[in-house]
């Protein structure tokens, strides 16, 4: 992805990054959560001069979003980490023995403190695997669907998703929102084994298995930005 545009934005001159793909019907505009980058994605057949002045139609939009997004919060010693949607203090030990343990609020973390960072960030991930593979299995009873292989990720744009072959596929990140909301994703992408698309009959699968969805859904809206910010040292 290279930065063959600018746009400017109140007298600053500032990159967007552009990716040209071939099976993009449209042009797509978006942020990056964790950077304020601004991303396009054009089609092949899109000139250069109808890319520039979709930019400019956007200029407002691109400023609200960038003005939106949180700024980094570096995890160490001592720092506070939501696990669950609860804040728990993330211990360093420095000794003995390598693992990840939670203890009343505690999120202490064995082994050398110098990479202490990302054996955290690998026990998240792994519960995340595990939690959501649960809830998923749990969903896909419930609506009389079978799902593929689960995977987890660190997708910056969407929370989940669902392959046509019946893969699903999870932002780690959903381990440090409530566990409702976790849950709420999980249904969501199982739903889509039912009916791959967002229409009303999918929105219904969802709420078979989760009545009160759009309180969760709304949640990830309006809190969801702030856990891509979250990294570790």
């Amino acid at each position: 992805m290279g930065s063959e545009f600018r746009v400017n934005l109140d007298g600053d001159e500032v990159p967007v990054f552009v990716r040209r793909n071939a099976r993009a019907k449209r042009l797509t505009l978006r942020i990056d959560r964790s950077t304020g980058d601004i991303k396009l994605t054009l089609p092949l057949f899109v000139r250069s001069s109808a890319a520039e002045r979709f930019l400019a139609s956007h200029t407002d939009w691109i400023k609200r979003e960038r003005a939106a997004v949180e700024p980094l919060v570096v995890v160490t010693d001592g720092s506070y980490l939501p696990y669950l949607g609860i804040q728990h203090k993330v211990q360093f030990s420095g000794i003995s023995p390598r693992h990840v343990q939670v203890v009343d609020g505690v999120i202490l973390v064995g082994g050398p403190a110098d990479v202490a960072g990302k054996r955290l960030e690998n026990w998240l991930k792994a519960e995340a695997k595990r939690l959501l593979s649960e809830r998923a299995e749990f969903h896909a009873d419930k609506l009389g669907v079978s799902h593929g292989r689960i995977s987890i990720g660190d997708m910056k744009s969407r929370w989940g998703s669902c392959s046509s072959t019946g893969g699903l596929r999870f932002s780690w990140r959903l381990l440090l929102a409530p566990f409702d909301v976790l849950d709420y994703v999980a249904a969501h992408e199982v739903a889509h084994l039912r009916e791959m698309n967002h229409s009303e009959r999918f929105w219904a699968a969802v709420s078979e298995t989760i009545p009160d969805y759009k309180v969760r859904r709304k949640w990830l809206k309006t809190e969801g930005n702030k856990l891509f910010n979250i990294c570790f040292s």
